[in-house]
């Protein structure tokens, strides 16, 4: 029997350092938590039950979020987190975390843990990796995102091209096929995450060259983050975790055209 004041490490996180106590998580801390906190309250406020709850800090100065009870998608993914069923609803959750922030003022001076300054299209807080990874399929059915860490100011379309990216996925045969894909058919399934999100026409006209930009920026700020010794990211970089996305933008260059035409049909 686990004991209620027992730390169970988590696994899955790339940037934190996190462990269940009792119903709780523990996670480090930054300067960004009082920000992603603020969110989160909001969030709570406004009726979202797709993000786990602030319950505080711990005499450790670590945060306490609220456990959500169910299954994270850990690589190679179970069949029924490849379904269109869980594409879908990946994209209707991703559109209700945008339209709950409807009011969302950010405390003054707030921080964020961003790879760059905001975009000028800013609309919400994206959550900017809403993967597998980073969701938990509930017991009863419903899905929720964790890790906020990385929460930022940015466009709607931005955070769903980063979730197209990674559940359709815009991944390679070879790479698709490894991580819990059996052949996706990438430009139906983009289509259906477009519809399942209801991404506006001009952004479906721009959808697939805001996702080249997503991994672009991916990369280099995962880079740039490790060249200024921040420990997590130089970890995520000798693992060699920038390999895939190189072989994705080639792909998108190879299919890009016909991901296009699929959005605008």
């Amino acid at each position: 029997m686990t004991h209620p004041d027992e730390e169970v490490p988590l696994l899955g996180g790339n940037v934190s350092t996190v462990v269940r106590v009792g119903a709780t998580v523990r996670r480090s801390a930054g300067p960004w938590t009082p920000a992603v906190h603020a969110l989160l309250g909001h969030l709570a406020a406004a009726g979202f039950t797709g993000s786990p709850r602030v319950l505080g800090l711990d005499h450790r100065g670590r945060e306490v979020l609220s456990y959500l009870d169910g299954e994270c998608g850990n690589y190679p993914l179970g069949r029924h987190w490849a379904t269109d069923e869980a594409l879908t609803a990946v994209g209707a959750m991703l559109r209700m975390f945008h339209d709950a922030q409807a009011g969302f003022v950010p405390p003054p001076g707030a921080t964020w843990r961003a790879f760059g300054p905001p975009p000028a299209d800013t609309e919400v807080i994206c959550h900017h990796d809403v993967a597998p990874h980073n969701v938990v399929w509930r017991p009863d059915g419903t899905l929720a995102m964790i890790d906020f860490d990385l929460a930022s100011p940015g466009a709607r379309v931005y955070d769903v091209a980063y979730s197209a990216w990674t559940w359709v996925p815009l991944f390679t045969d070879r790479d698709s096929r490894t991580l819990g894909w059996r052949n996706p058919d990438r430009p139906r399934r983009l289509r259906l995450f477009a519809d399942a999100y209801g991404v506006s026409p001009a952004d479906r006209a721009r959808l697939v060259s805001v996702v080249r930009t997503r991994i672009v920026d991916h990369m280099e700020g995962i880079r740039r983050m490790a060249d200024a010794g921040d420990p997590a990211f130089v970890q995520i970089v000798e693992r060699g975790h920038l390999e895939r996305p190189l072989r994705d933008l080639a792909l998108l260059d190879d299919e890009g055209r016909y991901w296009e035409r699929a959005l605008l049909a």
